[in-house]
């Protein structure tokens, strides 16, 4: 089975490059951008569970006065939210957001300094909001890795270049070591991954070859689907909300 899973996304990955191209073909260059974020968004909906719901083009907001995030590409939040769907425009509580994805064409300089910007605006958590059980890991625990946040491109400048330009980005950009993204992924290319909690935190390049070139997306499912462990003892409270927009 294994050997079958490898095959299964290596050719899941030439789809999204295909059903890509051909989204270059036949719309126009404003266009294009939505189709590839359908794109990612379809596949997702493929493999992620059905406690996950997936949203395309929305924002996150949190207590505390705290400013809503910049439009976020894709949003996957897990089932035990209430839903801000009017006017077809996502919007989400942080508290309920399992990852959060940029979805680029092309991955450049500007593009990349762009969606790092904006996964770095979500919000934090609020601990009046969410809270784990007794018999779970703590809130601090959930809270420095949740929600996982991605960047994936079709194409790319030269993964070396990429990692040049993140260390750049956040020497002069302080963010919190959880709105750093957990990994960049290029299909077909290389994934960059973010080390956040060990010894030595820090960048990773893997450059993919013809036979790993689906691993990235076996990956993201991967980590995207390690947010199902906390759901049956968490808890959520929505009410500081509610006093915070009534009382």
């Amino acid at each position: 089975m294994p050997e079958q899973l490898k095959r299964y996304f290596n050719g899941i990955s030439d789809t999204l490059t295909s059903k890509a191209t051909i989204a270059g073909v036949f719309h126009g260059k404003g266009d294009i951008g939505q189709c590839r974020e359908m794109i990612c968004t379809e596949f997702l909906e493929k493999h992620v569970s059905k406690r996950f719901n997936i949203g395309r083009g929305g924002e996150i907001f949190g207590t505390n006065n705290q400013k809503h995030s910049g439009q976020i590409d894709i949003i996957i939040n897990h089932d035990m939210s209430p839903a801000f769907k009017e006017n077809s425009l996502v919007r989400c509580p942080i508290e309920s957001v399992v990852a959060a994805i940029s979805v680029k064409s092309m991955l450049d300089k500007t593009q990349l300094f762009d969606a790092l910007k904006n996964l770095a605006t979500i919000p934090q958590l609020d601990p009046q909001v969410l809270t784990t059980g007794a018999l779970t890991k703590p809130f601090e625990e959930y809270a420095k890795s949740w929600p996982s946040l991605f960047v994936f491109a079709f194409s790319s400048i030269s993964g070396e270049k990429c990692m040049e330009h993140m260390v750049s980005f956040y020497k002069d950009n302080p963010v919190p070591f959880n709105r750093i993204p957990r990994a960049v992924i290029i299909n077909n290319q290389y994934v960059i991954t973010y080390l956040h909690y060990t010894d030595n935190p820090g960048l990773m390049l893997c450059k993919l070859t013809p036979e790993a070139k689906g691993c990235g997306l076996f990956w993201i499912i991967n980590e995207i689907s390690k947010g199902l462990s906390w759901l049956n003892g968490m808890y959520v409270d929505y009410s500081k909300y509610y006093e915070l927009a009534y009382l």
